[in-house]
């Protein structure tokens, strides 16, 4: 009888403390959401609302309130650069890519996955940059669709692009057993000639393949690298590879603007549901600081759909609840 009753008074009071845990845990949230995010905390806070009574944030909500180091989201969460302000390159939709608008001191920039769309690489040129580009799958760069000289969204005549783009049918690879027409970027840089150089650009949108090609860098190849923007496939390889690749790219770089490109879809991947296409940029920690970014994403004068149809439905503020103090 006694066993009894000691088995039940113990069940009541692990039932009352975790709920006191549960809230303290979620007063906490607002708290914290009250001291970084005082100009949005109303906005903030009626997240963390939706997020208790929505299910598609379950998993979210457990990464939360548990820590996990294992959760995506955390790695994915974007920072403000102080004394630099976000930039456009590119025609909106597919070709845009974000860097800042500090590109002082970059001479080279590469650009991998050129298809039919090179704004970005035009826009980069623009900026006095040489664009090294990159794509197995085409012949060779269709100028004629951009209507150079008469286009005003691009500053120089077509001899100028002409010099500075530099456009070669090889596809990267991390692998170093390749076919004859792929190449790894350590080659790619012993070829031209920049093995030394700093400060570049690297932007990739090669399908997948971009995990691979991540994996397979040396610190001091992605240390050379002052921007890297690019696209990323979550329904390839498993869970596990893609953290340690988000890992890798976190050591060197933060993560300074994220968009869900609405041609993905939400998967679930490991624990978490998220996009299957993330487009971000990460930019060199060293020489920078950051912040906490307390945008409303989607930022609005960066927002654009990659193909018609509707959004992805899953909201990109879900990264803000996984800074790092």
């Amino acid at each position: 009888m006694l066993s009894g009753l000691f088995i039940l008074f113990s069940f009541i009071f692990f039932i009352n403390f975790s709920y006191h845990k549960k809230n303290a845990n979620e007063n906490t949230t607002k708290i914290k959401f009250s001291k970084y995010f005082s100009e949005n905390k109303r906005f903030f806070n009626n997240l963390i609302k939706e997020m208790k009574k929505n299910e598609k944030y379950k998993e979210a909500k457990e990464c939360y309130y548990n820590n996990k180091d294992t959760c995506i989201y955390k790695y994915f969460c974007p920072k403000k650069v102080i004394g630099k302000n976000l930039k456009l390159f590119g025609n909106l939709g597919d070709g845009a890519y974000i860097l800042t608008d500090d590109l002082k001191d970059i001479n080279v920039a590469y650009s991998f996955g050129i298809s039919n769309e090179f704004s970005f690489d035009l826009k980069i040129a623009d900026q006095g940059i040489d664009v090294y580009m990159y794509d197995h799958t085409i012949n060779d760069l269709d100028f004629n669709s951009y209507n150079i000289g008469q286009n005003k969204n691009f500053e120089h005549d077509i001899n100028y692009y002409k010099n500075k783009l530099h456009f070669f049918q090889i596809g990267i690879t991390g692998s170093n057993n390749h076919k004859n027409n792929m190449k790894t970027l350590n080659e790619i840089l012993r070829d031209n000639g920049h093995l030394d150089e700093k400060k570049m650009i690297l932007k990739m949108d090669v399908e997948g393949f971009e995990w691979d090609v991540i994996n397979g860098l040396s610190d001091d190849i992605l240390k050379r690298f002052k921007y890297i923007t690019l696209e990323l496939h979550l329904d390839n390889n498993s869970p596990d590879f893609h953290y340690n690749v988000i890992k890798k790219l976190s050591k060197f770089h933060q993560a300074i603007f994220i968009r869900f490109n609405n041609a993905g879809n939400l998967i679930q991947f490991g624990n978490n549901k998220i996009c299957s296409l993330i487009e971000i940029t990460y930019m060199i920690k060293e020489g920078n600081e950051f912040i906490r970014d307390n945008s409303i994403y989607p930022i609005k004068e960066f927002y654009f759909k990659n193909v018609d149809g509707p959004d992805v439905d899953f909201d990109l503020n879900i990264f803000k609840l996984f800074y790092q103090n």
